[in-house]
């Protein structure tokens, strides 16, 4: 049985926090980028407060921007 760290980390998928600082890891595509927001923000998981995902605990407006960012519930 996995722990929390260990689920939460698998929820990550190939990102991390520091790509934000590479520019070659992020979408060009702006429209790409509010296409995954958008999704996010009707998710029932979605944090309007804080922009934040309860199932990966990621800022999903950077983490929107992340060409290998996932969604933790496949939705993008």
């Amino acid at each position: 049985m996995l722990t929390e760290w260990e689920k939460w980390k698998q929820s990550l998928g190939e990102t991390r926090p520091w790509h934000l600082l590479d520019p070659s890891a992020k979408l060009k595509d702006a429209d790409k980028i509010k296409e995954r927001l958008d999704i996010c923000q009707v998710c029932p998981k979605f944090v309007k407060l804080t922009s934040q995902c309860k199932e990966c605990g990621c800022v999903m407006k950077l983490k929107t921007q992340l060409i290998n960012a996932s969604c933790p519930l496949n939705k993008w």
